[in-house]
């Protein structure tokens, strides 16, 4: 198989030498410029070889002391950090979404679960679940607050690889009144050439879907790729294609605070470029201003789920740098650990919120 080509970034400069100078070179101007967390993921993400991976782990992960948290987390400046941002928003939702997402279905595969695929938080119950368990956990909750019947026309907003559609259909029997959209393009096929629901390539924040069509509409892990002023006309989007008496589940994470473009965002944009977390409160104000109904609001760790890909990932690392390459591999490994310590120190929470059209 070919590899894909040498991962590009969103920001900093990929060109500097891969030796150990220009390493630290890279860690320097990007430190200086973009702030700590981006520094330190495009250190690990460029080495020549797969990284250690308990190291990566521990230096994400460890608590750092008050003056060093604070700097990580302040710097840059919040005008320098706003102009960045800003300039990553300028970009379509489709080119952040396949840059990420289309790496490569079998990659995914090496450390999602088995049964499927769910690339977001997990419930774990209890120290002993696997990630299979703990994934149908997920699974099952969510079709508890669905509620999905046969013969409802229902949507998902960002699909994945069909896993919560393919769950829909095992408890409905139902195909044909399933439908999903995505922005990846291997997803697309994916779902098609296995599943055969109706998937569309089209981007969900933008898209007509119609008057009073659905019955239920749902995302899972998807709200993180719509940006703040993206939410308010997303939701009367929902509300307009929802029958009277529809209802809209959300499971997302949002951030916690009132700083709407933290250091953390910044950082964010090596992995999901043109992405950008919203407050909480501000989901939150959005539902209420959209005419929604807001019946169910709970909170839940991710830290497991990220926990266990990154181990699955270490455990599958030959296969994973034959299909992606090492500095994509090094790329995870070091997402996956950051992301831990993001929640970890409550810069974040995974919700799941249930509304109402009245």
């Amino acid at each position: 198989m070919t590899k894909p080509p040498r991962p590009r970034v969103p920001f900093g400069n990929p060109d500097l030498p891969t030796t150990s100078l220009g390493r630290w070179l890279r860690v320097v101007t990007d430190g200086l410029v973009y702030g700590p967390p981006s520094a330190a993921i495009n250190y690990f993400a460029s080495s020549p070889t797969l990284v250690d991976p308990e190291a990566v782990w521990t230096f994400f992960t460890q608590l750092r002391t008050a003056p060093v948290q604070y700097v990580t987390d302040h710097y840059p400046v919040a005008p320098v950090r706003r102009r960045i941002i800003t300039r990553m928003m300028h970009q379509a939702h489709s080119d952040g979404i396949e840059y990420h997402y289309d790496l490569s279905n079998d990659f995914y595969r090496l450390f999602l679960d088995r049964e499927f695929m769910f690339y977001t938080c997990a419930d774990f119950h209890s120290p002993t679940d696997t990630i299979e368990q703990a994934q149908r956990n997920k699974a099952d909750h969510l079709l508890s607050l669905i509620e999905p019947k046969a013969g409802e026309a229902i949507m998902e907003m960002g699909c994945g690889w069909g896993s919560m559609l393919r769950h829909i259909h095992a408890a409905t029997g139902d195909k044909g009144n399933l439908w999903g959209y995505t922005l990846s393009r291997e997803q697309k096929a994916h779902i098609e050439q296995n599943f055969g629901f109706n998937v569309l390539l089209e981007d969900f924040t933008t898209a007509d879907m119609g008057e009073s069509r659905y019955d239920k509409i749902y995302s899972i892990g998807a709200l993180e790729h719509v940006r703040p002023d993206e939410i308010l006309p997303l939701l009367r989007t929902c509300r307009r294609a929802l029958k009277p008496g529809g209802r809209l589940v959300q499971h997302f994470f949002s951030l916690n605070g009132t700083d709407p473009m933290p250091t953390s965002m910044i950082a964010a944009q090596l992995p999901f470029p043109g992405s950008l977390l919203s407050l909480h409160s501000h989901h939150l104000a959005m539902v209420q201003e959209a005419g929604f109904r807001l019946t169910h609001d709970s909170l839940h760790d991710y830290r497991p789920t990220l926990r266990a890909w990154f181990d699955r990932l270490v455990e599958s690392r030959d296969e994973a740098i034959a299909l992606v390459g090492v500095e994509h591999v090094n790329k995870y490994l070091a997402f996956f650990a950051s992301s831990w310590a993001f929640f970890n120190l409550r810069q974040a929470t995974l919700h799941r919120l249930v509304m109402e059209r009245d």
